[in-house]
């Protein structure tokens, strides 16, 4: 049995800025697609582990960081063309039924509250050509793959 184990499930890490990060074994996710699905997920699985007080790290690659650029639009990837965006405004209305009426200040809430955590890969952003200053000013500094999966370890890694 683990030391973690012994402790049922509470550990301590370090991210990558240095921060201490004690708790249960964190779960972790890497986001790399940009659609209206994706990003549904995301904001799920992010603000209801805040509201049970997990932390969730969210490590974004490829196209999956167009998510954290200041005013994108996410559209419905399961769509033709033309209505992608149409159908991403009818998810939106609908979520507006269930009490979501702007996912983005949730999400923002769950990063103040410490339990989200949104990492930008810092290779896509190089290979892309993606300056931090276009990203969310909320989001956290870039990061590297080995460095999120550093952070990752003793917790779970799900793909989006």
């Amino acid at each position: 049995m683990t030391e973690t184990e012994k402790k049922g499930g509470i550990k301590s890490t370090n991210t990558p800025s240095g921060e201490e990060q004690t708790g249960r074994a964190s779960v972790n996710f890497i986001v790399k697609d940009k659609s209206f699905e994706k990003f549904a997920m995301m904001m799920i699985l992010g603000t209801t582990g805040d509201a049970m007080d997990v932390k969730m790290n969210f490590f974004f690659t490829f196209w999956g960081l167009n998510l954290l650029k200041k005013k994108f639009k996410p559209k419905v990837a399961g769509m033709p063309a033309p209505m992608k965006g149409m159908a991403a405004n009818m998810f939106k209305k609908r979520m507006k039924k269930f009490g979501i009426e702007d996912p983005w200040a949730m999400i923002k809430e769950a990063v103040e509250n410490g339990n989200m955590k949104l990492y930008p890969c810092q290779m896509t952003m190089e290979l892309m050509g993606i300056k931090k200053e276009e990203l969310l000013d909320w989001v956290e500094e870039p990061v590297g793959a080995a460095s999120f999966l550093e952070m990752s370890n003793g917790g779970q890694i799900v793909s989006l």
